[in-house]
């Protein structure tokens, strides 16, 4: 049988536990973390509330990246989150998954008898995942990626395209940012950076 060797927390109950925590980050008092000394998150960083996390391996969130209500954060493997990253309500980024052919699909059930695929996930600067999307292991989503509500992503997404669907598809490009506005976030502080 499996073991559970490990413990959730709540909220701020995190921060000391955390590997690393950044200035000016939220832990909204209802988000869960477990495996927490495995979690980095830079600056300006939210987790909001009913957000559910095992940060497996290695859980390293960029600065201004924001977790809302009610994501899934799950597996054994690697999650790297840009920054300025915007996961939506209900979202699901999953490091692993099991075998099926040939295999039961219970933790609970003896080792030999299961079988786990696990992949490294990463959302890069700027990428935006709506709401209820649902990530798979192994999955890369390019800088500046929109991810429609509801979708379904198990290949990696190019930088800055529009992306809807189930399987996800590309159906446009996004614009980016003016030099404007490059401008103004380049101007920010961004030392002590990952």
């Amino acid at each position: 049988m499996a073991s559970i060797d490990y413990i959730e927390f709540l909220g701020e109950n995190n921060r000391p536990r955390l590997k690393y925590c950044g200035e000016h980050v939220i832990l909204n008092a209802m988000c869960k973390i477990m495996r927490a000394e495995n979690m980095e998150i830079d600056d300006y960083s939210r987790i909001l509330d009913f957000a559910y996390i095992d940060a497996g391996k290695l859980l390293r969130i960029g600065k201004y990246s924001i977790i809302t209500w009610h994501c899934l954060i799950e597996g054994g493997a690697q999650c790297f989150i840009g920054d300025r990253v915007f996961i939506g309500p209900g979202t699901k980024l999953l490091t692993s998954t099991y075998k099926f052919n040939g295999y039961y699909t219970n933790e609970f059930l003896p080792e030999e008898t299961r079988a786990t695929l696990y992949g490294d996930i990463t959302l890069c600067d700027d990428a935006y995942i709506g709401a209820n999307s649902v990530i798979m292991p192994g999955v890369t989503i390019g800088e500046g990626a929109l991810v429609g509500s509801n979708a379904f992503v198990n290949k990696d997404l190019d930088p800055w395209g529009i992306y809807v669907g189930s399987p996800a598809k590309k159906i446009g490009e996004r614009q980016k940012p003016t030099d404007e506005r490059r401008a103004i976030i380049e101007s920010m502080d961004w030392t002590k950076h990952f």
